[in-house]
């Protein structure tokens, strides 16, 4: 009795094969023209793993440490360059020219570089607040705080929190190289100071090293009173001097009590 012949498993008409081919070359070419964006947390995570591979020596005695941090840090921040464009040549790197707001700007996130031996550092930039707060950057950055307060108000405040569109800093210290990257929002603690605006002590921020805000918009809130808070008390410093009348000869008891 005849049977039917039984194809083979292997056997693999002509028609499929022309079907497979051309699978192959569409999904070849998706592959080209798609390009998955990095996330915050890879970018976040290949900073640090960069940084921890650069072993910088720096002179920690005497002198003046803010020289020898202005020093390392271009040889530091190429490092760094380098370092990141090996590890993945899609990652965007910008260097921006002296006196920027920024150091670096690593997938878009402005970062504020610090080689520190700890303690308390000057942190405050008018730029990176707004920037951190509404997202827009300022076209004049050296405006009073008048007008600076104005271009606040007037900039759409963000709702929710976008750490990609946040000022961070970029912390070594230069003792132990232990690398600090976080937003300014995530900061632990901001202190006043009626001269510098806002400062950070880097040695608390180090021993909280895993803190992270809660509330986006109190954290934001406290920045801007802290902010507030050190204008006041600079304010206060030179009321006495602001409202003297200068033409009259104080007498010796007045002058003491200033």
């Amino acid at each position: 009795m005849a049977t039917k012949e039984e194809s083979k498993p292997d056997e693999i008409t002509t028609d499929v094969l022309e079907l497979i081919s051309k699978f192959d070359a569409g999904a070849a070419n998706i592959s080209e023209t798609i390009v998955i964006p990095l996330t915050y947390e890879h970018v976040i995570r290949l900073i640090k793993e960069e940084c921890q591979k650069i072993n910088l020596k720096y002179d920690t005695g005497g002198g003046d440490g803010r020289i020898t941090s202005a020093i390392k840090e271009k040889e530091y921040l190429d490092l760094l360059t380098t370092g990141l464009q090996a590890a993945d040549s899609k990652i965007q790197i910008e260097r921006p020219k002296d006196r920027a707001w920024y150091d670096i700007r690593i997938q878009g996130i402005p970062i504020n570089l610090k080689l520190s031996t700890g303690g308390t550092d000057n942190a405050f930039n008018k730029t990176a607040v707004i920037f951190t707060l509404t997202g827009k950057e300022l076209t004049k950055k050296n405006i009073n705080f008048n007008k600076w307060y104005k271009e606040l108000c007037l900039s759409d405040r963000k709702m929710t929190r976008d750490k990609n569109t946040e000022y961070h800093y970029l912390v070594v210290d230069k003792q132990t190289h232990k690398v600090l990257l976080k937003s300014i929002l995530d900061i632990n603690t901001y202190k006043t100071n009626p001269c510098n605006i806002l400062q950070i002590n880097w040695d608390n921020e180090f021993k909280n090293i895993e803190y992270s805000c809660e509330n986006f918009i109190e954290k934001s809130m406290e920045l801007l009173k802290t902010i507030q808070s050190s204008l006041r008390q600079q304010i206060e410093s030179m009321k006495e001097f602001c409202e003297a009348d200068l033409a009259v000869p104080q007498p010796q008891e007045k002058l003491q009590e200033l």
